[in-house]
Formats: C-alpha cells, structure tokens, sequence
C-alpha cells in the first residue's frame, strides 16, 4: 500500500496509467483507514479522485465504482459523479451507494437513461418519491424490475399508474402478483386483467395477501354469476321450447338458438319434448355419428332444410366431419319426406313405450 507521502510523487505522472496508478492508490489508503483518519482521508480521496477522474478509462472509472459503492464514507460528490456516468460505471453506485440520498436518486432518475432507472429500480430500500419519478418514465422492462422489488415503496397514487401500464405488459403483472402491499383498489384492478395462467400461479402462491384475497372473491363472484346465467339460459329455453310446442314459436327459431349457441343439451330436450320421447335417448342421437334417427325426428317435427344445416354444423365441432360429410348429410336430409318421418317416428315412440 502507497503512503501519504508517496502521492506527490505519483501525482506528477500524467499518463493514463500514472492517473490510474494515483487513484488506486488513494482508493486503497481510503478503503483501509482507520475510524480516527476516515474524515481526514475521506476529504483527500475526494479531492484528489474528483480532479483526475476525467482523465480515467471507463474500465478504471468501472473498477473504482465497485470498491467504493459500498462505503458508507464515500464522498457524496464523487458518488454523484459515478451515478451519473456510463452504467457500466454508474450500476454498483446507483444499487447499493448509501450516501446517496432520495433526492439524488430523484434527480437521477428524472433525467437518467432507461439502463440508470433500472439499477434505480434494484435499489434496496427504495422510497416512493423516486418510485413515482421510475414509474412516469421507466420502460416495460424497468416498471417489471421496480414492480418486483421487496423493499420498494409506492404511494397509492403510484401503485394506481402501475397497475393502469401492467394492463398491456404480462411482463408487468407477472412482478406484481408477487407484492402484498397492493392497495385493495389496485389489486381489484389488476385481477381483473390477469391472465388465467397468472391467476393459477397467484393461486399457488397462496398466503393472505390483498391480492389473494381480492382474487378469491373474484373468483365466488363469477361462480355466482355463472349460475345466474345457467339458471336464465335454462329458464329461456324452457319458455322457448314451450312456445314451439304451443306453435306460438316456429321450430326453426327454437333450432336456430340453440345451434347457433353451441347449446346440444337444449337441442335434445327440445327434439325429446316435441317427440315425446325421453331427454336422455335423444340426447345420444344429437352427437351420435350415425343421423338416421336425428333426421328422422328433426323432418317429423318440422325442421327446415336451412335449420338443419345448423345443426350439421354443430354436430362438426364435436365429430370432426369433412366437407364430404357435411354435404352427404345434407343430401340425406333433402332426401327425407315429412310423412314418412312421421311414420319413422310413431314405430320409434312404440318401440321406446314398449322397452319401458
């Protein structure tokens, strides 16, 4: 290690290297004094770093960062000089400096790069005056990284603006499904946009943050309205199938509904109750391969050549039918006669009486 008297001599070298020299050498006097020099050579190390430091390469300026970042006797000068230059120099200061303050890091952040916001947004602790400047300006990839940080806090107002950008950016949500301190409005927010993929994963997370809980009762909300919406739909098309059989209804609007809905169920009840005939074994025919008995009951209760084709339509998603057998059960319809379907269906009405 070089000594204080040693620095003149070293000073007068104004190489590259000999400034490099002199920097290492009173970064190691600084790094290694004692609780009764730190003031004295906190000063001198300051003074003589900040005149020289322009005339540094960026790979010395890099190396100085990392050895002092940590130092709570860092001159907040030479901090602010580091945190201000390239991120190759300014990362180590900008993550861990504890002599700089909020207001530095405010200052910084107002006008740094997106590459300063986001060693910024690493920073542990981090107060919400300098979250509500990284959140204003910062990019997808630094709102995720601030979003993600434990010891980061926000104001409610802030927490508001970041959850309003995740909307877009999975990159985003993805880092804030792992907070607990978002406010109950924000995380009714959130929620409300997550991916079911985000919403499986908050779920295993599990424990008894907002968002947890915010996500349950979601959750029991849409069962509930779910079972409204069944509970309606069964309702309509009871009344539905019922004003057919009144002939209140043509036949072909009931089909029509149903098919077009993607609703099988409601299109066997409504075949079994014109047919007379029970749910169950209607339901079977509706998606059965074989549409014998399917055109026998649909032309027997009147269901048009153009309805029909909704039907075959329906029946394609689940028996994966080729354009050949779309057009084939079409012609197979065209081909059957109103009275003897109704004929056809009388024989299977005695049949399923009998069976019984």
């Amino acid at each position: 290690m070089v000594s204080l008297s040693k620095l003149p001599e070293l000073a007068h070298d104004r190489t590259s290297g000999g400034r490099r020299s002199l920097v290492e050498a009173v970064t190691d006097l600084f790094a290694s004094a004692q609780p009764e020099q730190v003031d004295h050579v906190s000063l001198l190390f300051g003074d003589i770093v900040l005149k020289v430091i322009g005339q540094l390469e960026e790979e010395a300026r890099m190396a100085l960062s990392v050895r002092i970042a940590a130092n709570p006797n860092t001159p907040r000068e030479l901090a602010m000089h580091l945190a201000q230059d390239e991120i190759s120099v300014a990362q180590s200061i900008l993550e861990s400096s504890p002599v700089l303050t909020t207001p530095d890091l405010v200052e910084i952040a107002t006008s740094g790069s997106m590459d300063h916001l986001g060693a910024i947004a690493d920073r542990r602790p981090l107060d919400a005056e300098v979250t509500s400047v990284i959140v204003d300006r910062g990019s997808t990839s630094v709102l995720a990284r601030v979003a993600a940080n434990g010891e980061a806090r926000f104001t409610v107002d802030t927490f508001d603006r970041l959850v309003e950008k995740a909307r877009a950016h999975p990159q985003i949500q993805e880092a804030l499904i792992g907070r607990s301190d978002i406010p109950e409005e924000g995380a009714r927010r959130l929620v409300s946009f997550l991916s079911d993929e985000l919403r499986e994963r908050l779920k295993e997370m599990g424990g008894d943050g907002t968002l947890v809980a915010v996500l349950a009762e979601r959750a029991a909300q849409e069962v509930q309205a779910q079972v409204r919406d069944l509970g309606s739909a069964k309702n309509k098309a009871d009344m539905l199938i019922r004003d057919v059989k009144a002939r209140r209804r043509p036949v072909d609007d009931a089909v029509n509904q149903f098919t077009k809905g993607d609703r099988p169920v409601d299109l066997a009840l409504l075949l079994a109750e014109l047919s007379e005939l029970p749910h169950e074994s209607v339901a079977r025919v509706v998606f059965n391969p074989e549409d014998t008995v399917l055109n026998i009951l649909c032309r027997a209760n009147g269901v048009s050549d153009t309805a029909y084709k909704n039907i075959v339509m329906m029946r394609t998603k689940r028996l994966k039918l080729t354009s050949k057998d779309l057009n084939d059960a079409f012609a197979r319809y065209a081909k059957v006669q109103r009275g003897e379907a109704t004929r056809a269906l009388s024989v299977i009405k005695d049949r399923t009486r009998k069976a019984s």
